[in-house]
């Protein structure tokens, strides 16, 4: 996991799948993910962009079920507060 403090955003310019999975169920195992759950926990704001999405990276040949639990711990960081931006300019 890359982070990156900006004012009083953290960026998370870089998320694998085994850090976005204890993200999710908040178990912290790096002092990286314990500042994740921290920043949230304090009130500020943290982006992911798409493209730091490690998972993203094999669209096209993981297969169908473990691609969407991929997505799925996706919502649930969404859900928790982190924004996830896209590339396309928003």
């Amino acid at each position: 996991m890359t982070l990156e403090w900006r004012g009083r955003t953290l960026y998370i310019t870089r998320l694998e799948v085994p850090e976005m999975g204890r993200l999710a169920a908040c178990a912290p195992q790096t002092a990286e993910e314990a500042e994740v759950l921290a920043a949230l926990l304090a009130g500020a704001r943290v982006c992911l962009g798409r493209e730091g999405l490690e998972y993203r990276c094999y669209r096209r040949t993981a297969p169908h079920g473990i691609y969407r639990r991929c997505m799925a711990l996706e919502r649930e960081l969404r859900e928790m507060g982190i924004c996830v931006a896209g590339t396309s300019g928003r």
